[in-house]
């Protein structure tokens, strides 16, 4: 162990001196490294969006810390896809993102209902602009990216500004906003699986002076997987409006909807009592030709944004958002036997989700010890309800045949009707906080922050079959958070930080009750290095994360447990810009020990293991003005599910041509698995979700600017 991580150190060094190097290389002049902040304000609030350039990098990020900064400024680990990555690598849906992004790893499922993990912890929500609302893969709203300028990921608790989220921390996806100038798309793609791809997106003033700008987008896509043999599709429309109030203040409103539809595939049971995995590839449906998922989300957004003149800057966020979930599938649910028969299961369900959130904050630059300090208050509200209604059936015997042809059932229906397997659950939060941050800079380069948030909750369960209910709240909880960041150079600093979290559950224990509050913090430290005007970032971590509480779900029980007491530890390591002219790169790699102590009195849960090594690699090259190469490697050891279920290592390899044919006409091709590897992505039980992974497929796109 001790070898293997010194092996990963020193390969970093030297990673990093290379950097070095090239920068020195290619810039003849010293690095100058801008300053964060100053006292008539705070620069980076007016960054470029990323699709204005074909960086894989921004200036600053505003995830997890309400006040745009660099990532060298952030005492945490903080990753930014670009408009670029996400063009290049011809990605649809976060999890699809997710998939091929360092320090991320996803259990697949079909195309955005997919469950995504950072430092072994599922993200159970993200943000738009810094706003909130629920993501779950079983209810497919992980979000296409369509109307996204860039994601923000940050790993590690949260709990400073957002204690409803988990412990692997947030993900913020920046919405695409009205220009000044007028400018649009069209593009359409087509491949293998009957891939296909649509949209366009128009946008710039609606008068004379810009001081009211619009956009909207519309995006469709959809495939169809060999296996399932059914269009798999989905949908989005999204509009946005600017308005200048002043010279110094913004209003803006928008709305987004996205749908999609599905034929649902759990995946392949294992083979005999020995749980042996099927040999690949393997297309066989173990699911009824009825199987069907669909939803539908609508998100409202409004913000306003004042700069003061004393340096201030001030802004107030609304987001509302609802979801609707219907599913009806069957799968199998045991091993297969000798004789070819398996039992079966089915799942009929909807659910309903709302969710609202209201942020407002004030951030303030300061001069002390002759340096400029800077201090953000605000305060904010989150309500979330959901309401789950669900529906099982057992099949017994089955044969693929026999799964593939049954009878169409109504599984909601049937079993609201008979009373066995049918559950109706209602939950409700409500959350009030009050937060701030300090960053104080004795001397220049040395930076230190502290921080607490105070909040009130309330959650409350209601089981609408007994009529059961509980509820749980919390009076002014603090949550803390603490950092320091040291610049050694213009091009390297280290930092060290804890950051903490204290988050209500939902869940329902043994005795009918609530499960109490998870608690937790994560203890962080490392080295970032920022090169060519930050286009080029480096960052190297230690990690340890640490949680009681954690809910999961009883084997064949209609209950969770806690888990007890979680460590995680880590270290991580990520690469991400142009290392020479015209040559971007983004590659990482994550080392993740998981050890769980589970109390005494707790059953066995169900939890996935996470691989200790996971690794990523991307990399284009510009040839000229028209021609752009690029290709990577998404890479990971052995895992194993907690019912031994076992599945190998693998890598894949994916490549890319793009040829700009003139100034407005673009044509992409895109190979993913180039070497046809068969693999298992995700393994689960002996009966559902053993993933394979997708066989080789192209795809060719062309999109018009205008």
């Amino acid at each position: 162990m001790i070898r293997r991580v010194l092996s990963v150190a020193v390969s970093l060094a030297i990673l990093n001196t290379v950097a070095q190097e090239a920068a020195q290389s290619v810039s003849p002049e010293k690095p100058i490294r801008l300053e964060m902040i100053t006292v008539e304000g705070n620069q980076l609030y007016s960054v470029l969006p990323s699709e204005s350039s074909r960086d894989y990098t921004m200036e600053a990020a505003t995830v997890g810390t309400k006040i745009p900064a660099s990532l060298r400024d952030i005492p945490q680990s903080v990753s930014i896809v670009t408009q670029q990555a996400i063009k290049e690598r011809n990605v649809q849906t976060f999890d699809q993102l997710a998939a091929k992004t360092p320090g991320l790893r996803v259990l697949a499922n079909d195309d955005g209902r997919s469950s995504v993990y950072a430092r072994g912890y599922e993200y159970d929500e993200y943000n738009i602009d810094g706003l909130p609302a629920q993501m779950q893969s079983i209810n497919g709203t992980l979000p296409n990216l369509a109307a996204f300028d860039r994601v923000e990921i940050m790993r590690g608790p949260s709990g400073l500004f957002d204690s409803s989220g988990e412990m692997g921390g947030i993900v913020n996806f920046v919405r695409k906003r009205p220009s000044d100038v007028f400018k649009g798309s069209a593009s359409v793609g087509v491949g293998t699986l009957k891939q296909y791809h649509l949209g366009t997106d128009v946008g710039g003033p609606l008068n004379s002076d810009a001081s009211i700008r619009g956009r909207a987008l519309i995006d469709a896509n959809g495939k169809t997987p060999k296996v399932s043999d059914k269009n798999n599709r989905s949908e989005v429309l999204y509009g946005a409006l600017d308005f200048d109030l002043g010279e110094q203040t913004i209003l803006g409103a928008g709305y987004l909807f996205q749908q999609r539809h599905l034929k649902p595939d759990n995946g392949l049971p294992t083979l005999g009592a020995n749980k042996t995995l099927p040999s690949l590839p393997d297309n066989t449906f173990y699911g009824a030709n009825w199987n069907k998922f669909a939803m539908q989300s609508n998100d409202v957004f409004a913000d306003l944004k004042h700069e003061f003149n004393n340096g201030g800057y001030g802004q107030v966020g609304m987001r509302y958002s609802d979801r609707d979930s219907d599913m009806n599938y069957a799968f199998s649910r045991s091993a297969v036997k000798g004789d070819g028969t398996f039992d079966g299961a089915g799942l009929g369900a909807n659910v309903k989700q709302k969710a609202f959130a209201l942020d407002a904050s004030y951030s303030q630059p300061f001069e002390a010890w002759g340096n400029v300090s800077e201090y953000v208050v605000g305060a904010d509200f989150n309500h979330m309800t959901t309401r789950t209604q669900r529906g099982r059936a057992m099949f017994k015997g089955l044969t693929v045949s026999k799964l593939n042809n049954l009878p169409y059932r109504d599984l909601l229906s049937a079993a609201k009707q008979n009373g066995k397997g049918f559950s109706d659950q209602e939950t409700e939060l409500n959350d009030f906080g009050i937060y701030g941050k300090l960053t104080l800079r004795p001397i220049q380069p040395l930076a230190v922050i502290a921080g607490g948030r105070l909040s009130n909750w309330s959650i409350e369960a209601k089981n609408n079959v007994n009529g059961q209910s509980n509820s749980r709240d919390e009076k002014a909880r603090f949550t803390g958070y603490g950092g320091v960041v040291f610049d050694l150079d213009d091009n390297h600093s280290i930092y060290a930080s804890y950051s903490s979290l204290y988050a209500p559950q939902d869940d329902i224990g043994s005795d009918g009750n609530l499960l109490k509050a998870r608690q937790g913090q994560q203890y962080e430290a490392g080295i970032k290095g920022s090169y060519y005007g930050d286009k080029l970032q480096t960052r190297l971590s230690v990690f340890r994360l640490d949680d009681k509480n954690a809910a999961a779900p009883v084997v064949s029980q209609n209950y969770s447990a806690a888990i007890g007491k979680r460590k995680v530890k880590g270290i991580e390591a990520e690469i991400n810009g142009e290392v020479a002219p015209n040559w971007q790169v983004s590659a990482g790699y994550t080392y993740m020990k998981t050890d769980i102590d589970r109390e005494k009195d707790s059953q066995e849960t169900f939890f996935l293991l996470m691989p200790k090594h996971i690794g990523t690699l991307w990399s284009s090259y510009r040839e000229n003005d028209h021609l752009t190469v690029g290709g990577g490697i998404n890479a990971m050891s052995g895992f194993e599910s907690i019912q031994g279920v076992k599945a190998s290592g693998y890598a894949t390899v994916d490549a890319m041509v793009s040829y700009d044919i003139n100034d407005n006409l673009h044509a992409q091709f895109n190979v993913n698995n180039l070497l046809d590897r068969d693999y298992y992505k995700r393994v689960g039980s002996p009966g559902t979700f053993n993933m394979p992974g997708e066989e080789r497929t192209f795809n060719a796109s062309l999109r018009y600017d205008f």
